[in-house]
């Protein structure tokens, strides 16, 4: 698969899309789960609908999307343009799949394309204000507003109704992960990360050489390339292609790569918080280099407590790469015995620390004491009919199944 990327600077004047490291996280889809005017037809329908083919054929063919550029919101080109920047071709493919010119705008695009004096126009810049932004802060001149760097929970009554009126809601907001995951790991398992440099193909050599500048050591020795100490978003837009190439995207580079430690304290939160809390740390421990470090920090894997590992398990560690104090070589452990992401939960993980706030945006009810239950249901794109004025729950995957 040919995973396409561009910069996060759409190439026309509008408000910047390159997020910062405080920008809102993206641990968690594309619909909401409220009825609106503006609310795009139903687009898919069951997996065996006869449009389902021609509307997979029009978002591949005609909008470059694959099977997780479609799963992961924001990751795919077309959806950082609005419409009337889009190809004909484009337009007639978005058409095919179930959007409008309105309903792209507000659900796909938010208006992100817009130059101020269209968001004054068309009544959408008091929207955006009420989320702190400006017309300098949208050209480019100034800071972020605090917002961006706000879960959907973190914002206030009058921010939400202010991100209802752009076509946002907790789901597209929080920007769920709708990729297949059937592991106890938060996000599908990147399995080839962990193989030596030897035993990865030659075109994943390449693109690792050619667009990432990986070498032998640097893939083999975790955590060395200085790639890897950055988020996926903020990534140089040509590591990040290659990145994608290889089969990771936003959830999975964060979690597994990065393991978070480059994202601001304000941006814990929900399970991401009660991880993070229940190994030690602080927000004055996690910002200040002077600060002692948590005594978890110190701990062997075989040492920490169920719930310990079950907080370390949700920022993607597993023994091996948690019982390091260097960076782990890729031959001093087998990833095949290792771990076993497919298989059960090992019992002495104790997830029930997330019975509250649910488990990498599963919903709280899904984590039990001592295991893990996949929620077959939980990855969906909800599509709201404007004809209709109902919520429709459909798959995620029936478009890529």
């Amino acid at each position: 698969i040919n995973y396409i990327w561009i910069s996060f600077l759409n190439p026309q004047p509008c408000r910047p899309h390159s997020p910062q490291p405080s920008s809102r996280p993206l641990p968690l889809v594309h619909w909401p789960e409220k009825t609106s005017s503006q609310s795009p037809s139903l687009i898919f329908g069951t997996k065996n609908s006869a449009n389902s083919t021609v509307q997979q054929k029009a978002a591949t063919d005609q909008l470059d999307y694959t099977a997780v550029t479609w799963n992961a919101l924001g990751l795919a080109d077309v959806e950082r343009k609005g419409w009337d920047y889009l190809t004909t071709d484009q337009q007639i493919g978005a058409t095919q799949v179930g959007f409008t010119k309105e309903s792209w705008d507000c659900f796909i695009d938010h208006y992100s394309s817009a130059y101020w004096a269209e968001l004054v126009a068309n009544n959408k810049a008091s929207q955006y204000m009420r989320l702190g932004w400006s017309q300098q802060s949208w050209e480019g001149e100034g800071a972020h507003p605090t917002t961006e760097g706000k879960w959907w929970d973190q914002l206030s009554e009058d921010e939400k109704k202010a991100a209802n009126s752009l076509c946002f809601f907790k789901k597209n907001w929080n920007s769920e992960d709708m990729n297949p995951n059937d592991s106890y790991f938060p996000f599908n398992f990147p399995e080839f990360r962990y193989q030596p440099w030897n035993e990865l193909s030659l075109s994943m050599q390449n693109t690792a050489i050619g667009m990432m500048n990986y070498t032998e050591d640097l893939w083999n020795d975790l955590g060395t390339h200085v790639a890897e100490k950055n988020t996926f978003l903020n990534l140089d837009s040509k590591i990040r292609e290659g990145a994608m190439e290889l089969g990771f995207y936003t959830h999975n580079w964060d979690c597994f790569i990065n393991h978070y430690q480059a994202y601001y304290w304000s941006s814990f939160h929900s399970d991401l918080l009660v991880a993070v809390e229940t190994l030690g740390w602080s927000e004055a421990s996690w910002t200040n280099d002077m600060q002692s470090p948590p005594l978890s920090e110190s701990k062997y894997w075989a040492d920490l407590s169920p719930e310990e590992k079950a907080a370390a398990t949700r920022l993607c560690y597993f023994e091996e790469t948690w019982d390091t104090n260097e960076y782990p070589t890729l031959e001093d452990f087998d990833i095949s015995t290792a771990v076993t992401p497919d298989g059960p939960l090992p019992q002495d993980i104790n997830l029930n620390i997330y019975e509250t706030t649910g488990y990498a945006g599963r919903s709280p009810g899904m984590v039990a004491a001592g295991q893990y239950i996949y929620n077959t249901n939980a990855s969906y794109r909800t599509v709201v009919s404007s004809t209709v004025l109902g919520v429709v729950a459909l798959a995620g995957a029936f478009l890529f199944a």
